[in-house]
């Protein structure tokens, strides 16, 4: 009966290019605040929402990363709420920043006091205080630490905090910009020596233009903003939500799409902006050992309904019985939060994933069924389709090296799985 129900789902998923979205501008409305690992294009949350939440009132981002699907429900007339759950200080401040109206005229305001001062304070040399957290130094010029610290010590004097909370992103973005940290990575590898002799980074300039761009984007915001509450939530969602019971129609997330420490490295690519907002060390180190799978399972025991896993866990274990722990952590982990997601959706609601396939031990891990079987082992839900999309833009490389040896490549994840499922 099982394996009639697996080739039932295969048969509902297919290839369709025109998820790719190749080509479009994808930092419209105030999508363009913050750079993010793994983000969501708009366009994808945009057409999920009109296939999918016509009808719908109440969304739920439970991984809200940059805030896409927030942002995306505020400019659809049909929800009155929505919410967003994540454990890491960066997204929830990014995604409450771009959900948030602000006159931006007052933007404005505020924008040339801290320009004005900020260049002031350098050209008379008045003292500034200089951050202390660990290896400062090796992940930025002395130049740039004076100018980013001149910078932050203005912003922090506005009184308004969804002001000070707006600069504060751009301020954020700065500090990863000008950094001593390689381009087009999300973990932290600084530049090497003769790249670092070319990087003078004119600070105080890339500050203004992401501020700038910023106020230009939220002048647009102003004008198409719903009338849409938007709650950020700064909780776990493998444990029980301050959302209640059955008020979700529609989840719209993409999800990690494994631990931390060997896929994704949120925790890593937060840690500059987040030490600079004053943060500290073990606030910061710590998001990716908190993060799903961050605690490796003693052994491969596991009670959770997915075919797909079980066979998979085998597979890596035969190779490398830890590495075969360290994916199941992550999907212990994730049952969680079915159960939590569970809880709070509606009869009825649409619940859609966007998710990667990764590779282990060169086994690819397919988590779109394992996701959905994990919701179909509470026997409530129905698969209505997957959609699988290239990925046009990637921060990734096409290839990698797995096994750090020379000529031995693998192809990372070059696709995405648009899972749908509605609750029955």
């Amino acid at each position: 009966m099982q394996s009639q129900n697996l080739d039932k789902q295969k048969e509902k998923k297919f290839k369709d290019t025109s998820w790719d979205f190749r080509n479009e501008y994808t930092k419209s409305s105030n999508h363009g605040f913050h750079t993010y690992p793994a983000m969501m294009i708009p366009q994808i949350a945009r057409r999920l929402i009109e296939l999918y939440g016509k009808d719908k009132k109440v969304l739920l981002d439970p991984f809200v990363g940059s805030g896409t699907a927030l942002l995306e429900a505020t400019l659809h007339k049909n929800f009155k709420k929505t919410y967003g759950i994540d454990i890491n200080p960066l997204a929830l401040l990014i995604s409450k920043v771009k959900t948030t109206l602000i006159n931006p005229q007052s933007l404005w305001d505020e924008y040339h006091k801290i320009i004005k001062k900020s260049l002031d304070d350098k050209k008379n040399k008045k003292q500034f205080q200089k951050p202390d957290f660990f290896n400062i130094d090796f992940w930025f010029k002395p130049e740039v630490i004076r100018d980013l610290a001149i910078i932050k010590q203005n912003i922090n004097t506005i009184q308004n905090k969804d002001i000070r909370d707006f600069f504060l992103i751009a301020f954020s973005e700065t500090v990863r910009n000008v950094s001593n940290t390689r381009n087009r990575e999300y973990k932290l590898y600084r530049m090497n020596q003769e790249m670092l002799k070319k990087h003078n980074p004119n600070t105080s300039k890339a500050f203004r233009e992401k501020v700038k761009e910023n106020i230009y984007s939220m002048e647009n915001y102003v004008k198409e903003k719903q009338n849409c509450e938007v709650n950020i939530l700064a909780e776990d969602t493998r444990n029980l939500t301050s959302i209640p019971a059955n008020s979700v129609d529609l989840i719209l997330t993409s999800p990690p799409y494994g631990d931390s420490r060997t896929t994704v490295a949120y925790g890593q690519f937060s840690r500059l902006g987040l030490q600079w907002l004053d943060y500290s060390r073990d606030e910061v180190i710590n998001i990716d050992k908190i993060c799903l799978g961050g605690i490796p399972t003693k052994d491969l025991e596991n009670g959770l309904g997915s075919p797909t896993l079980k066979k998979t866990l085998n597979k890596i274990s035969k190779l490398d019985s830890r590495r075969a722990k360290d994916v199941l952590s992550f999907y212990v982990d994730f049952d969680k939060c079915v159960k939590e997601l569970h809880r709070v959706t509606k009869k009825g609601a649409f619940i859609c994933f966007v998710v990667g396939n990764r590779r282990v031990k060169g086994i690819q891990i397919s988590t779109d069924e394992i996701i959905l079987e994990l919701f179909q082992a509470k026997n409530h839900y129905k698969h209505h389709n997957t959609f699988i999309r290239n990925i046009p833009h990637k921060r990734m490389p096409k290839l990698n090296s797995p096994t750090n040896k020379s000529g031995n490549h693998a192809v990372t994840m070059n696709e995405e799985w648009i899972v749908i499922i509605e609750k029955q």
